[in-house]
């Protein structure tokens, strides 16, 4: 099972189960209420790279991308955060030396600059 604490009680209390079937649980920071903001890359054989859109879903982080409505282009994102995402995405595409397209999605936090890439 998974769940959410905010505290060391709620945290205890929803691991304990686990511990009856397994020595090992999993604990995650949580991202809830995070943006989720995707680029799409595009890198040829010389390496230079376009990015040719990106997305933002209209759902926090948390809600499946299935389930969620993505806008293209992001509407919520300030030029700095667009240029900071846009160039982190150019760099990951060059240093995997990908060739052809690449997706590269974020979580950021609306409070500050503070991201995460969560898939690549």
């Amino acid at each position: 099972g998974s769940g959410f604490a905010s505290n060391r009680e709620e945290l205890f209390a929803l691991v304990a189960p686990a511990f009856a079937h397994t020595s090992q649980v999993l604990v995650d920071k949580s991202l809830k209420g995070w943006k989720e903001i995707e680029y799409e890359v595009v890198r040829d054989a010389y390496g230079n790279c376009v990015t040719v859109c990106n997305m933002e879903n209209l759902d926090p982080l948390g809600i499946h991308t299935g389930e969620s409505i993505v806008v293209a282009p992001s509407q919520t994102l300030n030029d700095r955060e667009y240029q900071l995402l846009r160039q982190t995405a150019i760099k990951v595409t060059q240093h995997l030396g990908i060739v052809g397209e690449c997706n590269v999605q974020y979580a950021l936090n609306p409070e500050s600059e503070q991201y995460y890439i969560i898939e690549v």
